[in-house]
């Protein structure tokens, strides 16, 4: 098996059984001889991320296993995002102390939660429900840093760049659960799903989504905060109204601190310092900004490889995002944006809207 076939078992798997079968302690340790640096040169990074994500499966509980076969029971009884009629069957209803809500459908699933588009008084929202054991403190962390930007959020400018949290409580399962709801806002598309449409965005659409970006994550760091998971999933785009979301604030944490959780799928994004378990800072979301970019205009985030088809001063502005110390890299996200700004109007000329097709 070579790591390109474990990264792909990793990826498909949904519970421990899927990757070890009854063997755990076995095939982790033949997994991890698959994963060692001197076997992937020039591929550390990726093979890091693979045995951080073996090594998540394999903490794994019992009742994590069972609470996950749950989840995808219910993920069964919905259709996926765009994908026609729910099954016939009794509604799955989740209920608060305030309100009762209906799931419509499922828009995926993370290393964390479940997240599902429900409604409830005529109204649509997003349900995040966590999955495994860790998932409810972190996503009560998540709640706790959307209401503290919701009030530091002076104008409605502001508020659009983050998720609208509507309320939080806990479930009762095999182990205690946790579901964040959030105002669903339609027309917006993740990183990921842009990348899929367009493999080499073009740098007209490159600059207004960083622009949006660092005005997202400028607010963030003025309030004390490091997202730690800037990264394509969490990273939202309205293709007609230009605007952007912010999302997936689980990992965040004050700065100065070190991130203790992280993305297994995208763990070869993150910069040296989280790597080292060192304290993260603006300049840490800054990084793994410049890598969505990097991403979406066709190049490769893990080995910084900018496409030739990035105009030249827009790679070096990137390239200075990137570089491997944190206090070598620029960590005030606003103060980049006008640079940013600067270099756009001498590359483009004047800003002039260009709309996103998305299917």
């Amino acid at each position: 098996m070579t790591l390109d076939d474990l990264e792909k078992l990793v990826g498909e798997a949904i519970d421990p059984r899927d990757l070890f079968g009854e063997d755990v302690a076995g095939n982790l340790e033949r997994f991890r001889a698959i994963c060692q640096p001197d076997r992937n040169p020039g591929q550390e990074g990726r093979a890091e991320a693979v045995l951080n994500a073996l090594e998540q499966f394999a903490r794994f509980t019992p009742e994590d296993v069972e609470a996950i076969a749950r989840a995808e029971a219910v993920f069964r009884s919905l259709p996926r995002a765009g994908g026609g009629e729910r099954p016939a069957g009794p509604p799955v209803t989740v209920a608060s102390p305030r309100r009762v809500y209906t799931l419509v459908e499922r828009l995926g699933t993370g290393d964390l939660s479940d997240v599902y588009r429900a409604s409830s008084g005529g109204r649509d929202y997003i349900l995040k429900v966590s999955r495994v054991s860790e998932g409810a403190h972190l996503l009560e962390a998540e709640h706790r840093a959307l209401i503290a930007l919701a009030t530091r959020a002076g104008d409605a400018h502001n508020r659009r760049l983050f998720p609208t949290p509507a309320e939080s409580f806990p479930v009762r399962d095999v182990f205690p659960k946790r579901v964040n709801v959030a105002l669903f806002e339609p027309g917006h598309y993740t990183l990921e799903q842009v990348h899929a449409s367009h493999p080499a965005l073009d740098g007209r659409h490159l600059a207004w989504i960083f622009k949006r970006l660092l005005t997202a994550l400028g607010f963030a760091h003025r309030c004390g905060l490091v997202h730690g998971a800037v990264l394509p999933p969490h990273v939202l785009v309205h293709a007609e109204g230009h605007g952007l979301k912010l999302v997936g604030w689980a990992h965040t944490v004050e700065t100065g601190q070190c991130l203790l959780t992280g993305s297994a799928r995208f763990g070869d994004w993150y910069p040296p310092e989280v790597r080292r378990k060192e304290s993260a800072g603006p300049a840490t979301d800054i990084c793994l900004a410049a890598r969505c970019l990097v991403y979406l205009a066709g190049g490769d985030p893990v080995s910084d490889r900018m496409p030739d088809s990035l105009p030249r001063a827009m790679g070096g502005f990137l390239r200075s995002c990137l570089l491997e110390g944190p206090r070598m890299r620029p960590d005030d996200a606003w103060g980049l944006l006008d640079e940013f700004d600067a270099m756009l109007r001498d590359l483009y000329g004047a800003p002039k809207y260009q709309r996103l097709e998305m299917p």
